[in-house]
């Protein structure tokens, strides 16, 4: 405080020193005010358009026909396992190898199961035997038919001991329970397993199931018997004939039917196990069917979605699928006529996505 009143006092003798000493304040004051950042103002920041194409969901006249895609399954499989526990002793089931009806895929130790079906294969005999001795006994008043019946039941027993011994003895083999395919093997020579092991997989192909799923409308096109056309995307320039083996009587929640078509499996083009086949129905009139492009899907067909464009963005839109076509797919319910989806650019898209629609017809691009 007494040096503040000491330059005070000095400023007022002073006056030059005054004006001056001011001067410099106002001076830097300014040069403040003229360096000073300006303020910056927050822009909004420009909503990224997502470049895309659309087509519009149309009206057309379709032959009365229905097409679909199933998955293909063996006629029969099976999964092998060991009815008898030991060390296996040899192994005839490689991967691959076409096996025939009861022949032997594995041998496991069969000592003690042999001895054994001896053993009761003599006492079955020999119990034989004491009944037609007994029988004529009794029949000459020598035995009781007390005595006569207790030999008859000891030879009951016997039989009963031979039959469940012949049967450990076979189950030491174990066998194909149908011509087919070995397609797995999960045990090896040597090996120790125990009753109940799953030990191989075995599938027959000479016939093949093609398992499609039918919409409510289409199901009184299957009736059990109905010869249908089947293709293959392996095979384009064939065309096999099929026919409905079973309809199941019960929809599932998406309201279709599990319809199974057999095929028999030509050899030349052969068909596998879980390869997609298309069934075809053939009718002889024709409907009115709205249809979306192919190109426009974004999952697979058994949950088809599409992208539809409504007010500058896109839109993840399900719907339900009936006819496939080549290019197109037909729409039973989920989209209207004259909606925009998107045909290409949709890997970039979420649901509500700000887009650009771009006009191919024109050259010319609209938001």
């Amino acid at each position: 405080m007494k040096i503040a009143r000491t330059i005070a006092a000095k400023l007022k003798e002073n006056k030059l020193a005054s004006v001056m000493l001011l001067m410099m304040l106002i001076l830097a004051l300014f040069w403040v005010v003229q360096h000073r950042e300006p303020h910056k103002t927050l822009q909004p920041k420009p909503i990224d358009l997502i470049p895309v194409s659309v087509a519009p969901v149309s009206k057309a006249a379709l032959r009365d026909s229905f097409s679909t895609v199933g998955t293909v399954e063996a006629f029969r499989e099976a999964d092998i396992f060991s009815e008898s526990g030991g060390q296996v002793r040899r192994v005839s089931a490689e991967p691959g190898a076409h096996k025939k009806a009861g022949e032997a895929l594995f041998v496991i130790d069969d000592e003690v199961a042999a001895s054994r079906q001896r053993k009761a294969d003599a006492h079955y005999r020999q119990t034989k035997r004491d009944v037609e001795r007994y029988k004529t006994l009794y029949s000459e008043g020598a035995v009781a038919l007390s005595a006569f019946e207790a030999v008859r039941l000891q030879h009951e027993e016997a039989e009963a001991e031979f039959v469940a011994a012949s049967r450990k003895y076979n189950d030491t083999k174990i066998k194909a329970p149908f011509s087919g395919m070995v397609t797995s093997r999960f045990v090896e020579q040597g090996e120790l397993v125990h009753e109940g092991l799953k030990v191989a997989h075995i599938i027959d192909m000479t016939k093949v199931k093609i398992i499609i799923f039918v919409p409510e409308r289409e199901i009184k096109k299957f009736v059990q018997g109905t010869t249908l056309s089947v293709t293959s995307d392996l095979y384009p320039s064939h065309r096999f004939s099929g026919r409905v083996s079973a309809v199941s009587e019960k929809s599932g929640r998406d309201h279709t039917s599990r319809v199974e078509v057999l095929l028999q499996n030509p050899l030349k083009t052969a068909f596998r196990s879980g390869m997609f086949a298309r069934v075809v129905t053939t009718g002889e009139g024709s409907r009115e069917a709205i249809l979306v492009p192919r190109i426009a899907l974004v999952s697979g067909i058994r949950k088809p979605e599409v992208f539809v464009v409504r007010n500058g963005h896109a839109f993840l839109k399900p719907f339900v699928a009936g006819m496939e076509l080549q290019k197109e797919l037909e729409v039973l319910e989920g989209l209207t006529v004259g909606e925009s989806v998107v045909t290409s650019g949709q890997t970039e898209l979420l649901n509500g996505s700000a887009v650009l629609v771009i006009d191919q017809k024109r050259g010319s691009a609209t938001p």
